[in-house]
């Protein structure tokens, strides 16, 4: 019996062994793989058209030329033509019209498809593009040009994205959810222009769902909050779990961001608990189990209640 064992082991060790693996070619790729390795130089060709030229570009677009020479893109010595198709054709058709709109590349008149890849011919390769095949953003076909200012024309910006401000006046453009929980008493300093929603949010696709940077939503709030982050020797179960259990992330009507207002927010999970003559709680648990997120102070009876003292 037990030679037939070792035999059977024997028989296939050799079977795995002999197994031809795939070529790497053969191996199937993820989508969002492929659209990375995709050649988007299609995108800023234009049939018979031949180089004309940034002067003949500013002769009749001054007013453009002379906001784009103060833009990122300029700096990077990007040419009109990188971005708008070789321009001899559109110079001889006597500039843009609807009869000849196929003559030059005009991202007004562009699919979100085709314009976003004349942005991504040269930003394919990009770090911070390599979620943007599989983001939410992407799907909505959303274009590069609703929130970048191509041209650094805008507001006298010398950049080809706008202040802290602007950015967020891009998010909640459409975000109208997240845009009323901003004017809430207490929320994140978004209009304050003390931070921006890119600052938790990836608009190029996430890591995570709701294009979050970090999948892990604690460490994304402790990386500003590292005040509540433990270990603590008595951890609080919900807040290990998730900051969102209790707070409220874009804003809320209650102090501290929390979602329901204490004591009814505690109450949620200790029920049993009251005042001591079996009346509700009508102030704040907070005021006295004031380390809520975690504490390293026992209790009489070796736990904690979460006190600092």
């Amino acid at each position: 019996m037990r030679r037939c064992a070792l035999l059977l082991v024997f028989f296939f060790s050799i079977s795995f062994l002999c197994t031809p693996a795939l070529p790497a070619k053969d191996k199937p790729k993820p989508a969002a793989a492929d659209k990375m390795r995709q050649n988007f130089s299609k995108f800023v060709e234009i049939p018979g058209a031949k180089m004309a030229g940034a002067e003949q570009c500013a002769g009749c677009h001054a007013d453009l030329s002379k906001g784009f020479r103060r833009s990122a893109h300029s700096m990077q010595d990007v040419a009109c033509e990188q971005c708008h198709g070789a321009g001899s054709l559109h110079v001889a058709a006597g500039g843009y019209s609807i009869e000849s709109k196929d003559k030059i590349i005009s991202f007004r008149d562009r699919s979100a498809e085709e314009a976003n890849g004349v942005c991504l011919s040269c930003h394919a390769k990009s770090d911070h593009i390599r979620n943007w095949f599989s983001g939410a953003h992407q799907a909505q076909d959303i274009k590069c040009s609703d929130c970048h200012t191509i041209h650094g024309e805008k507001h006298g910006e010398p950049r080809a994205i706008e202040s802290r401000r602007q950015v967020n006046e891009n998010c909640l453009r459409c975000h109208q959810k997240q845009n009323a929980e901003a004017d809430l008493p207490y929320h994140h300093p978004i209009r304050e222009g003390k931070m921006s929603c890119s600052d938790c949010h990836d608009p190029h696709g996430g890591s995570a769902g709701n294009n979050l940077k970090l999948s892990n939503t604690n460490d994304l709030c402790l990386g500003c909050h590292a005040e509540y982050q433990g270990p603590f020797t008595f951890q609080h179960p919900p807040v290990s779990e998730s900051c969102l259990k209790c707070h409220s992330s874009h804003g809320s009507p209650n102090q501290n961001m929390l979602s329901v207002s204490q004591p009814a927010l505690c109450l949620q999970c200790h029920s049993a608990h009251h005042n001591g003559a079996s009346l509700p709680l009508v102030d704040r648990c907070t005021n006295c189990h004031n380390s809520i997120h975690g504490s390293d102070i026992p209790s009489a009876t070796g736990g904690s209640k979460f006190i600092d003292k």
